[in-house]
């Protein structure tokens, strides 16, 4: 079992969806969503949209602090996330992907400062 703590950014919605919230400001959870919603190339396979679809059961029900993801989930949702394609330059979503790259989930329980 993977956590993953949500943080906040000030990153606003309108700036990554079209005709998105100029006062709503997004979190980890809002960008992990956004991630599974990107379409591969080529388009979605029925494993990818049980898989993500799997994931988004987790997001709808986490914590306001705390997303828990099965191992595998965790997996799936590292590899969308990497290949994600952004519609924005930012240093704050910059460090949530960077995060992913650098396996900060991945690290056990007592070393991850996520938790």
């Amino acid at each position: 079992m993977r956590k993953i703590k949500i943080e906040k950014t000030k990153i606003t919605e309108d700036k990554v969806k079209f005709q998105g919230d100029k006062n709503k400001e997004l979190d980890y959870k809002d960008l992990m969503g956004m991630a599974l919603d990107v379409v591969p190339q080529g388009g979605f396979t029925p494993k990818d949209i049980r898989e993500r679809n799997r994931i988004q059961d987790a997001l709808d029900k986490a914590t306001i602090t705390t997303i828990e993801l099965e191992d595998a989930d965790y997996d799936n949702l590292e590899r969308v996330v990497k290949d994600s394609r952004w519609s924005l330059r930012d240093k704050e979503l910059n460090q949530f992907l960077q995060n992913f790259e650098d396996g900060v989930y991945k690290k056990d329980k007592k070393d991850s400062p996520t938790l």
